[in-house]
């Protein structure tokens, strides 16, 4: 199992080149072509970016040339909008970043939220401080609700898991037991695609949250890959009243995969 076509969303922003060399590690990785995209807005490119977001594509095609890898460069244009325009959905897996605070506007607004929402598809979000060459996919936790989307993650992100050297099911659920038969449906599934997975979870007890005890499990394992369903609550119902997507979007440390 493994992705055959890769999405990494282009920018002149910093964050650009690191996550380019993930996508190209990943597509490496699995063999896959990469689609680079470029998701410039008309502000990168008429302001003080304006160079550095024309020469996007020029730049994608010089580093790609370096690679055995297929590929190719398009534009959404700078008013893209939708997971359509934004070439989202013939993608097995999209490579994008979170939003930087300085650099936001230079690309296009509906990357990552709305993109995730939409599209169908896996997607990579990588954190503002991510640097080119570190070490993804080694370790990964796997966030386990039950759930429609948390079992679509867990599929999405099968061709990770299966190359992982370490793979942890965090089971967000109260009086949490490892020898729970639904718990250990799960297990069994990943041990039938050659993954082997230790039980871990949150228990609805003490003082510590559910994400707290996320985090502080992706410590213990030494984690550097977030898997998670996106979104169980609507995205207006979680802005207004917290949730877990939205704490992971907001406050990532680390790489994260989602799926919707």
């Amino acid at each position: 199992m493994s992705y055959k076509d890769i999405v990494v969303y282009l920018d002149a922003s910093d964050l650009n080149e690191a996550r380019l060399e993930t996508a190209i590690e990943l597509a490496e990785q699995h063999a896959a072509r990469l689609i680079g995209v470029d998701i410039s807005t008309k502000a990168a490119l008429e302001g003080e970016r304006r160079e550095r977001a024309r020469s996007i594509q020029g730049a994608f095609e010089e580093r790609l040339a370096q690679t055995r890898l297929e590929a190719e460069c398009r534009s959404a244009g700078p008013s893209a909008s939708t997971a359509q325009e934004l070439f989202a959905h013939c993608a097995d897996l999209i490579v994008s970043s979170q939003p930087h605070i300085d650099s936001a506007h230079l690309a296009a607004a509906a990357v990552p939220k709305d993109v995730l929402l939409d599209a169908g598809v896996p997607m990579l979000v990588l954190p503002t401080e991510w640097e080119a060459g570190r070490t993804i996919g080694r370790s990964i936790l796997v966030a386990w609700n039950f759930s429609r989307e948390s079992t679509r993650a867990l599929h999405d992100a099968m061709p990770m898991l299966t190359r992982a050297e370490r793979v942890t099911l965090f089971v967000f659920g109260s009086g949490l037991d490892s020898h729970n038969p639904d718990v250990l449906d799960v297990a069994t599934h990943l041990k039938r695609h050659g993954v082997e997975a230790t039980i871990d979870g949150w228990r609805g007890a003490g003082q510590m949250d559910a994400v707290d005890a996320m985090f502080a499990s992706l410590e213990r394992e030494e984690a550097d890959l977030i898997v998670a369903g996106a979104y169980g609550k609507s995205p207006l119902w979680e802005y207004l009243f917290g949730g877990t997507s939205e704490q992971l979007l907001n406050n990532v440390s680390m790489p994260l995969v989602m799926s919707h």
